[in-house]
């Protein structure tokens, strides 16, 4: 591979291409120690900084407050629909029937009843929700460098050169629909240092399957020190790149290999295909193993893990986008599944002592129809979702704000994205007032929204 008449794009796609060699960290752990400009002069709240990772859990398409986590039994049974309710582990709150792993850790949780926008389309709405921001183009949301980043690069960001290795990790795939990958996944106008690791998957069964971050045995030293020698001859062909960008693959190479070289990193994070306990109670299926990697990398040190639970990963059939078959596909697939992951995710962040450091996100772009249509199905609907939050110190055991009787609409306490992206920085310790350097040089304001500190008593 010869550097010489390489022009700027070959060389981008070169370092691009790395990945495939199971070297996309150096890019990843990249930081420009410019970039945070925290206020150290701004008083801050006694909750502020407690959380050290983050786990988002994405139910692409969008589940329905009344079939999960606001139940309204006393409304019409054309609205409420067949699911009856049951008690959790906290007086006065109620969960739907097929969530009972759950309704037994709701002492652990506060579910966010009121999250609250105006936009109904899956994708512009997904960017809203994962980067606190409208989406500033018309149409569908498509991946650009002029977007705003997602909460975990503005995570990894935020760390400057102090971030760890991997800070950002999006599992187990990117959600890409019609050949687009859509917007406010990854760090956007950051630039690509602060793109999340994505270890892809192949799977389209629903079989067991067990995430692979590529640092299992079947990588051997030897192979390491081969690919080592490698990005050191690519490094010639990134000479037309910015300095910046070339200096910052090179000061955080090394990091990358330590990572990859360390046997307690690979330890934890290569599964070695065994079924056991563990991998059981948190499902044999994709997501359910998805679920069980991000704790798995939330113990390694990641900042914040993203799990997409979507058709690729559930059923290709199945999705939260229900708009046919409502309660069939969430009592036979969607409910179970989550309900079993995500209860299990808790509980072993609790028994590990992490939970009071960690935040738990399980959201989706926007809510659903209290009225079943004609398919049996609930359309979309942005006025009301609910929004399950857990750890990092915000209160246990709580339902925040209010819908109306048919679950429509917040009587209290309605919080937009901007809000709930300001909540979650805050839990995070970042300040929501925060200003990030762009990869072209200029100044970007993380969040607009102001936190809901309600949410720690």
């Amino acid at each position: 591979m010869q550097a010489a008449g390489c022009s700027r794009r070959d060389a981008l796609l070169r370092v691009g291409s790395l990945g495939a060699l199971g070297l996309t960290l150096p890019q990843l752990l990249a930081a420009n120690a410019k970039a945070a400009t925290s206020r150290p002069d701004k008083p801050r709240p006694a909750s502020f900084g407690r959380a050290r990772s983050c786990v988002i859990v994405w139910l692409k398409g969008g589940p329905s407050q009344l079939d999960t986590f606001d139940p309204k039994p006393e409304a019409p049974s054309e609205l409420r629909g067949p699911f009856q309710t049951i008690a959790t582990s906290v007086p006065g709150i109620s969960f739907t029937e097929h969530v009972p792993h759950l309704a037994r850790q709701a002492d652990k949780l506060t579910v966010l009843r009121t999250v609250s926008h105006g936009d109904g389309t899956h994708s512009t709405a997904g960017y809203l929700l994962t980067t606190g921001r409208v989406y500033p183009r018309p149409g569908e949301s498509v991946s650009s460098r002029e977007d705003a980043p997602h909460y975990g690069s503005v995570a990894a960001a935020s760390q400057g050169a102090a971030a760890a290795a991997a800070p950002y990790v999006m599992l187990p795939e990117y959600l890409v629909v019609n050949g687009e990958l859509r917007g406010g996944q990854n760090a956007g106008l950051l630039g690509p240092r602060f793109d999340p690791l994505v270890p892809g998957s192949s799977d389209r069964r629903g079989a067991v399957r067990l995430v692979d971050m590529g640092l299992g045995q079947q990588v051997p030293r030897g192979r390491l020190a081969q690919r080592h020698e490698l990005l050191a001859r690519l490094e010639g062909a990134t000479a037309p790149l910015a300095a910046t960008d070339a200096r910052a693959l090179e000061t955080y190479r090394d990091k990358a290999f330590a990572l990859l070289e360390s046997d307690a990193t690979r330890r934890a994070l290569a599964g070695d295909g065994a079924v056991d306990r563990e991998t059981e109670r948190y499902g044999l299926a994709q997501f359910g193993q998805s679920v069980l990697m991000a704790r798995r990398l939330i113990e390694a040190g990641v900042r914040l893990v993203h799990v997409n639970c979507m058709s690729s990963v559930l059923e290709l059939t199945r999705n939260w986008d229900t708009h046919k078959d409502n309660f069939n596909t969430l009592k036979d697939v969607l409910l179970p599944r989550t309900d079993r992951a995500v209860a299990a995710l808790i509980e072993d962040l609790a028994d590990r002592g992490l939970l009071d450091e960690t935040l738990v996100v399980v959201m989706g772009e926007f809510g659903r129809t209290p009225k079943v249509n004609a398919d049996a199905g609930r359309d979309h609907w942005p006025p009301a979702a609910s929004v399950l939050l857990a750890g990092a110190g915000v209160r246990d055991g709580a339902a925040y704000g209010a819908t109306d009787r048919d679950g429509a609409y917040p009587i209290e306490k309605p919080v937009s994205p901007a809000r709930l992206a300001a909540t979650i920085f805050h839990a995070l310790g970042i300040d929501p007032e925060l200003e990030l350097v762009t990869g072209a040089g200029r100044p970007y304001r993380i969040c607009d929204g102001v936190p809901v500190i309600d949410l720690w008593g």
